[in-house]
This record gives structure tokens, sequence and C-alpha cells, in this order.
């Protein structure tokens, strides 16, 4: 027994710590969020509770589901950013900068940020067209008749926008570049992994195409340091995303 217990402390000691430890934050942070984010199991947890109201607040608004999103945001906040910015600061003693925070974008960002728009935009109308993409977006439901396009929209679509920032932050700049100095290039194969398994329950298209975008933004903020160009293409998509929904099922004037 003494024999296994030296012998896992010695494979232990030859580990990359930051390593081990982002990979192993990622398995833990992405099962909190699944759990965490399912509003009708918070709302049952904390029945009877003091906390009963904040519980139907999030599951049982008579105008929108946007505070039920506005909970789902905030957990994986928490879980991508929060949490990952206080390891690299306090843990490690590191610079968010280094972690693809880099107070500069990419060169050649405007025309790469154009390129990419031109190539999604038509992909995004084309999914905007099939039965999946039309059952799931947008995520924000507005049940007392009010129209879409007005202020309950615009504040969703800034929340939806600090969503996307977590996620970029996450799989592009707290994974990639923690796993950089001991997998190098391998690390952005790695992140793509969870990356493109957060997508399972969308539609088919977007899951597969999110392999290739995990790749490529990946790429990028591993040459670059910066996940920007992926947060704006990220956010432009699913604006259009939403817009072209909205149009589609005639909600959006």
């Amino acid at each position: 027994m003494l024999e296994i217990l030296d012998h896992i402390k010695g494979d232990i000691a030859k580990l990359d710590r930051k390593a081990v430890l982002a990979l192993v934050y990622t398995a833990f942070g992405l099962t909190c969020i699944f759990y965490f984010k399912d509003q009708a199991a918070v709302a049952a947890l904390l029945k009877g509770t003091q906390l009963e109201w904040f519980g139907d607040a999030i599951t049982m608004s008579p105008h929108s589901n946007l505070p039920g999103l506005v909970w789902w945001v905030a957990v994986v906040t928490v879980f991508y950013f929060v949490v990952p910015a206080f390891v690299i600061k306090f843990v490690w003693r590191g610079r968010l900068r280094d972690f693809g925070l880099r107070p500069a974008i990419e060169p050649g960002f405007w025309k790469l940020l154009a390129v990419c728009i031109a190539v999604m935009l038509p992909l995004v109308w084309a999914m905007s067209q099939t039965t999946g993409f039309a059952a799931k977006y947008p995520f924000l439901k507005i049940y007392d008749g009010s129209p879409y396009l007005g202020r309950t929209l615009l504040l969703w679509e800034l929340i939806y926008f600090l969503q996307f920032f977590g996620l970029e932050f996450f799989f592009r700049g707290f994974l990639v570049h923690s796993l950089k100095p001991s997998l190098g290039l391998y690390s952005i194969f790695v992140m793509t992994v969870p990356y493109c398994m957060i997508h399972f329950g969308k539609p088919m298209p977007e899951t597969f195409a999110a392999i290739a975008a995990g790749i490529f933004l990946g790429w990028l903020s591993y040459k670059n340091n910066s996940i920007w160009l992926g947060l704006v293409l990220h956010c432009t998509v699913a604006l259009a995303m939403d817009t072209m929904a909205l149009y589609n099922k005639g909600l959006l004037l």
C-alpha cells in the first residue's frame, strides 16, 4: 500500500500543477454551471426557505423569462470569469493580461473580423431557416404580449454579451494559456473538446461549427494572447441569430 502511495506521489510531482488545476477546475466549473443554471432546480431547492421568493422570481415572471436568463448569465459569469480570475490573481500571482486580456487587439483585427463576419452571416441565415434554430432562438421569451423590439430585448442582448465575455475568457484565455506552457499548441485542441460539448442540445450545425470556431479562436488567442476578436465575433453572430429568429417568427416589428 505504501509503495502504491509512493508511486502516486512520484507521478503527481512530475505534473504541471497549473495545468492540472486548470483541467480539474474545468470539470468542476462546467459541472456547477450545468446544475446551478437550472432555474427550476434552484427554485425547488429554495422551496420552503426564506429565499423561496428568489426561486419564484427566476421561474415565475409573468412578463418574460428575463429573470431566469439573468440567473443563467450570473452563474456562468461566476464560473467562467470570477473564479478563474481569482485563481490567476491570488493563487498563481499572475496577470489577467497574460491569459487573453492583453489590452490590444490582434494585428489586422478589423480585416479579419470582416472576413469572419462575411463567412458567418450567410451560414447563420441558412441555419435560421431550420426548425431546430427556430425552436432554440431567441432565448428571450416575452409572455405578456409586449413587442420584442424594445427595452427588454436591448437589456437581454447586453446581458447576453456579458456571458460571451466570460465564455471567451474561460476557454480561449484561462484554459488555453494555463495549458500552453506544458502542452504547447495541443492546448488549443484540449480546450476545443469541452467547448464543443457545451453546445450539446443546440442545433447540430451550430455544434459542429463550434469545433472549427474553437480551434480558430483558440489559435488566435494562443498567438496573440487576446480574446477580443472572438468576443466581438461571438456578439455579432449572436445578435444576428436573435434578429433573424425574431424576423422569421414575425416578432421583430
